[in-house]
């Protein structure tokens, strides 16, 4: 169940058991208006919610490359730190191709802690791909040059990934394990520098200060409740006038 049906049945369930209200006395409209509301919770920026990693990069047929998420981000600088002479080392090359081709598989990288299970997983996995070398290097260089440098006041901002991820997290209702995996790291230090850049600009436009932003996400909460309670006060009404 993903995370906007889940809130759905969650407001049916509390329609039923709190407001005495049955999905079979609620009208089309308002179970689309319902549905609508839950989207609004699920994805309060709903153009952040996107497929965000983007398209992968074909290397040969049934092989594609993926823009780094966040998650092998992390895990490729930490294999930089294992591996003497770090980026020099040769093994590092067979790490970032193993990184982007498993970009979005978060069980991939589990259990690559030390030097020695790295190299095991990397070669294992580099000989079971199909391509030439200069597929595989025409692949590197195109997915790679997709990942625009940060924007300034983010590397000025000095936030690790973890702390992006939970202010993201806060600031979209989406999950810090699909900020990590499921989008680019460059697509969510772009929604971070946008967002960012949102709040600074309303503000100047209401006077206030970013901390007295209005949140996203309990306005679509409140909104979610508002139209319960007026689907329960018509239910009553037409009860009533029976």
């Amino acid at each position: 169940m993903n995370r906007r049906d889940a809130i759905f049945a969650d407001a049916l369930a509390d329609l039923e058991r709190r407001m005495k209200v049955r999905l079979s006395d609620m009208r089309p409209a308002e179970i689309a208006a319902l549905v609508r509301a839950c989207d609004r919770v699920a994805s309060p920026y709903s153009e952040v919610d996107a497929d965000a990693a983007g398209l992968p990069v074909r290397v040969a047929e049934g092989v594609h490359f993926w823009k780094l998420t966040i998650g092998a981000s992390v895990w490729l600088d930490e294999v930089e730190e294992m591996l003497p002479n770090g980026r020099a080392n040769k093994r590092y090359r067979l790490a970032l191709v193993y990184a982007v081709r498993h970009s979005r598989e978060p069980e991939a990288f589990a259990g690559l802690d030390s030097a020695a299970a790295v190299e095991r997983a990397v070669k294992r996995d580099f000989r079971t791909l199909a391509a030439t070398p200069e597929e595989v290097n025409a692949a590197l260089e195109a997915v790679l040059g997709l990942r625009p440098r940060p924007p300034s006041d983010v590397e000025e901002a000095a936030l690790s990934w973890a702390a992006l991820c939970a202010r993201l997290e806060a600031q979209t209702g989406i999950s810090v394990q699909d900020w990590m995996w499921r989008h680019s790291s460059s697509y969510a230090v772009k929604c971070y520098h946008d967002l960012h850049n949102f709040a600074r600009a309303y503000c100047s436009a209401k006077g206030t200060s970013p901390r007295h932003m209005a949140d996203e996400l309990d306005d679509a909460v409140n909104a979610l409740q508002r139209l319960k309670v007026e689907i329960r006060d018509r239910v009553r009404r037409d009860g009533d006038g029976d």
